[in-house]
């Protein structure tokens, strides 16, 4: 159980990971490294308890950084977060209690490519150009028009 408990705290180290993913990675080296089921089993537990392993909290810090840095939509979140083998559940239970405010995300979003919209003297291909990379990270139609006119009226 050593070396798969090494292992498992080198991949740690470098980002936080979901149960699943620190599962498959072990079980990939478990061949090269002669690891058991149940050794991967009890170190998977082992850092359950210790603290290290938690898909709340990287449920969490997964949609803070993701937000932050590349605003996208609720429902892109969650395709992302159960590619990397979260349950449904554990992401139905953060977001019941963290809504997110897709207008003010979108509007995070769009704010970076004001700039860039602004060139673009015609006003039907900017409206399209905004929606269309919008929509591209996730947000509705609805959402991305309320979004546009917010932001344009505020700039002319």
């Amino acid at each position: 159980m050593e070396k798969a408990l090494s292992l498992a705290y080198r991949f740690l180290s470098f980002r936080p990971r979901t149960v699943v993913e620190v599962e498959r990675y072990l079980q990939k080296k478990a061949e090269k490294y002669r690891i058991t089921t149940d050794e991967i089993n009890a170190a998977l537990e082992l850092l359950k308890d210790q603290g290290y392993l938690n898909d709340l909290e990287f449920i969490g810090s997964f949609v803070n950084s993701r937000n932050s840095l590349k605003p996208k939509s609720k429902r892109v979140l969650e395709l992302e977060l159960k590619k990397l083998g979260v349950s449904q559940t554990d992401i139905n239970t953060f977001f019941s209690k963290n809504p997110t405010d897709e207008i003010a995300l979108a509007q995070k979003a769009l704010k970076k490519k004001v700039k860039s919209l602004l060139f673009i003297a015609d006003e039907k291909k900017r409206f399209i150009k905004a929606i269309s990379f919008l929509q591209r990270r996730g947000f509705s139609y609805d959402v991305s028009r309320e979004t546009y006119n917010a932001c344009f009226s505020i700039e002319k």
